[in-house]
């Protein structure tokens, strides 16, 4: 059996793909299990799993439209039997994508919103979104259209290191003079940008001061985790903190077996959230407007914290940008009226726990 899996979100996305995908492959342990991404993070993430057989790689929002049809015609004469919109992918431009791909059964999700605008009918195997469930138990009902099995345990998400990701790990402590044994807290204070999700971003001079305040009380050491584009903000950050700030520059694999030592992760809703979660991290985790039913820190320690207004939350999975009914002032104020003590309070249960 060859199954394709189409996994062209972000590496959060990607991430609580994996139960799902260890779960396929102990059903069909024989099967060639092929991975699509679109951004070079998931490819990596992907490349070290042992359940895949390939990962292939096409920058789809960066490459013309010929390439990019030329890519997907290259799948087609793959001929596989399966293939898998790996949840949330509610775009027409992914089903149109499986359709052209040609797989027998092409699996996706019906969604509740925009559901027919996105030709979510394109996948001959459907089921109906639930938005009381995790994104990982979701994708597990996706594969059992496949094969129905009994799971009377669902499995963490995985991340697979290599020894060079170690090596990489211990010449950044000794660079930095820091011990894996000192109290270790990671932040990451960035989020992805795409629909407008900067919004989701909790202020920077509000990481900061917590950050003070778990230096004052914990003797942390804060390690300030993001990808390039969040370079600059991680600079603010530890500008405004002081002393015993650390901002990690790693590429993303060498980054997680960095941050593996932590005590403890704060985050706001993303896809470093996540990494820390599959890394069994106490997470504090700073939510907005998305729904924490669907991506709360997945098998690992964690707490929450909202503000629970009539209004949230209220993004849904669909290509609209985030936006808020609210305007001036009390724009996206489910996000600004977070206090630091709130966070705090948050991370003293875990610590101390």
């Amino acid at each position: 059996m060859k199954i394709l899996i189409l996994a062209l979100s972000g590496n959060g996305d990607a991430l609580m793909f994996t139960p799902a995908l260890k779960l396929l492959k102990t059903q069909f342990p024989e099967a060639e299990i092929d991975v699509l991404a679109m951004f070079k993070t998931v490819e990596e993430l992907y490349a070290r799993n042992p359940n895949v057989s390939n990962v292939y790689f096409h920058d789809f929002l960066k490459k013309n439209p010929a390439s990019s049809l030329l890519k997907v015609l290259q799948l087609r004469f793959k001929n596989y039997d399966a293939s898998i919109n790996v949840y949330p992918a509610n775009r027409r431009e992914y089903n149109i994508m499986s359709r052209l791909i040609g797989a027998k059964k092409r699996l996706g999700h019906e969604y509740n919103h925009e559901n027919d605008k996105q030709l979510s009918k394109l996948n001959n195997l459907r089921v109906l979104e639930n938005d009381k469930l995790h994104n990982v138990e979701e994708n597990i009902r996706l594969i059992k259209l496949l094969k129905d099995f009994k799971t009377p345990e669902l499995p963490p998400m995985e991340i697979f290191l290599k020894s060079a990701d170690e090596t990489a790990a211990d010449n950044w402590f000794l660079k930095n003079n820091l011990l894996k044994t000192d109290t270790l807290v990671g932040f990451h204070a960035g989020t992805q940008v795409l629909k407008n999700h900067i919004k989701r971003r909790w202020a920077p001079e509000k990481f900061a001061e917590s950050g003070k305040n778990l230096q004052a009380k914990f003797g942390a050491k804060i390690l300030l985790f993001g990808g390039p584009d969040e370079y600059e903000l991680n600079e603010s950050i530890a500008q405004m903190m002081g002393g015993d700030v650390f901002i990690v520059k790693e590429r993303i694999m060498p980054g997680a077996a960095i941050m593996k030592n932590c005590k403890l992760f704060v985050a706001n809703d993303s896809a470093l959230m996540h990494f820390a979660a599959a890394l069994k991290i106490p997470t504090v985790a700073i939510f907005a407007y998305t729904n924490p039913n669907y991506v709360h820190p997945w098998k690992t320690e964690y707490k929450i914290v909202r503000k629970d207004l009539p209004c949230s939350p209220c993004f849904y999975y669909s290509p609209k940008p985030a936006t808020c009914i609210w305007t001036g002032e009390d724009e996206f104020k489910c996000n600004w009226m977070i206090q630091p003590d709130e966070v705090l309070n948050a991370c003293e249960e875990l610590l101390r726990s």
